[in-house]
């Protein structure tokens, strides 16, 4: 167990004083060193890109775990030296190295209907977008599917129509032959707006789409899916953490097919809920800019369709999904927290096996908020250091605005299309650019850039952190 003893002092001197670190004996609890739970955190990311062990928040967080401790989780996880005997043989499990391919694609938004309308919008830096369609005296605009009718955007049954087209483009591209195999998780931060809004005006009490617990299951029937099916919640960052449980479902075997979506729509209680908090603008995202103030969003739903390589025939893979990091970490409900987005990075990248040197580019939350953007970089740069001045760095929200749930999916598909482009998207609105930001390789022209990982970044309203590391096929 030496050398796992030695690889969690190396670890530890990283984030401390090395001196601090070799007084400490390897039974002494890590807390004299006066290492906080976010520190803690960040130690086992490292250890897990290492070592490929993850190690149990029941040893992390015991008041008196120590360097022995940690060492010995490790070495436990990795398995005995030569020499050693082989523990007492297990019923085989899952290993959770399953190569997760992304083999469909469906997409709907301000940007129109298809993969291929939403990498030229990109490009061009063109979205379709209306005044607010409430009749409020507002001077706000809301990115919506073009050609739609105000009373398209406002139906009760919207979210499940948007959800429904992609659902059936993904399904259609993955070339799925057996639907009964395909699982179906949904991300939306969608709470019955439109639906539940019109159910409690015409008087009878809400049932069926009012609630959105049953929006999964509703979809899976009409799709003729046989899985399981699940709705996430977790604010904006609903599309990547369902992304995030569909990868553990395949990772686990405990699927080999999971249909991912994310969707909302332009709800008035969603609208007027994000304009108490003044998070709104009527400029829409500017991200980077020196003049942003806030978001605009919009509504659209994206799907993708996972499978674990070797267990259907289809559509060739589009990439792969490779690693998963997530954390809750706020001391505000509306304030980003730089360490929370720094861990969710750490975790992601260690999940995929790979150094931080090894990712290509980064598809940023880049929300363009005053504090949001500022928390984002400073994670960032406490991740890739020196580097970041020369990561190539994008945002979609300048064209898409804030999708809500379905953000962390259609930005996972703009990762997706750039490694397969060998092109990276510009940030729209990030000028005049902000000073802060002036060592920073932001990309504001299309750049041909062959890339092999992309990193993106999703967060949610309450401390949600999420990242996700997509490889190219």
């Amino acid at each position: 167990m030496a050398d796992t003893t030695a690889l969690v002092r190396a670890a530890l001197a990283a984030r401390t004083v090395p001196a601090d670190v070799d007084g400490l004996t390897d039974e002494e609890p890590l807390k004299s060193l006066g290492l906080d739970s976010v520190a803690l955190i960040a130690l086992t990311a490292e250890l897990q890109q290492k070592t490929g062990v993850v190690i149990d928040d029941e040893v992390l967080f015991a008041p008196d775990v120590s360097v022995a401790a940690l060492a010995l989780a490790v070495a436990e996880a990795v398995g005995p030296a030569a020499g050693e005997e082989e523990p007492a043989a297990h019923d085989p499990v899952p290993d959770g190295t399953a190569t997760v391919e992304v083999v469909g694609l469906g997409v709907v938004g301000p940007t129109g209907h298809g993969a291929s309308e939403l990498w030229q919008s990109l490009l061009a830096g063109r979205a379709h977008r209306v005044p607010v369609p409430y009749g409020t005296a507002s001077s706000h605009r809301v990115g919506v599917v073009p050609g739609s009718r105000d009373e398209e955007i406002t139906s009760p049954d919207r979210l499940f129509s948007l959800l429904y087209a992609v659902a059936e483009e993904a399904l259609g591209d993955a070339q799925v032959q057996d639907r009964t195999r395909v699982h179906l998780v949904v991300g939306t931060t969608d709470t019955g707006g439109n639906a539940l809004a019109k159910a409690l005006e015409a008087g009878p009490p809400p049932t069926g789409s009012a609630f959105v617990g049953t929006l999964a299951r509703r979809a899976a029937a009409a799709l003729g899916l046989g899985g399981t099916a699940t709705v996430i919640g977790s604010a904006s960052a609903s599309g990547a953490v369902a992304l995030g449980h569909a990868w553990d479902l395949l990772r686990a075997g405990e699927a080999d097919e999971v249909l991912v979506i994310g969707a909302d729509t332009v709800s008035e209680s969603g609208f007027h809920g994000l304009a108490s908090l003044r998070t709104l603008s009527p400029q829409g995202c500017r991200p980077f800019s020196s003049e942003r103030r806030g978001i605009a969003v919009s509504e659209a739903a994206a799907a993708l369709l996972l499978r674990r390589a070797g267990t259907g025939a289809g559509h060739p893979a589009h990439g792969r999904l490779v690693g998963y990091g997530a954390s809750s970490l706020t001391t505000h409900l509306a304030a980003p927290e730089a360490r929370g987005i720094e861990v969710a990075v750490l975790r992601a990248i260690a999940d995929a096996g790979i150094d931080a040197a090894q990712v290509s580019f980064v598809n940023m939350h880049g929300p363009g908020t005053k504090r949001g953007d500022v928390a984002e970089v400073e994670a960032l740069r406490a991740v890739f250091g020196d580097r970041l001045s020369r990561l190539p760095l994008n945002s979609s929200k300048g064209v898409l605005w804030h999708c809500q749930g379905a953000a962390g999916i259609i930005e996972s598909q703009v990762c997706l299309l750039s490694l397969a482009h060998g092109t990276l998207t510009p940030t729209t609105g990030a000028e005049p650019a902000d000073e802060l930001f002036a060592d920073l390789d932001i990309v504001r022209e299309p750049r041909e850039f062959p890339a092999r990982y992309a990193l993106s970044v999703s967060c949610g309203l309450g401390g949600v952190n999420t990242a996700l590391v997509w490889e190219r096929a």
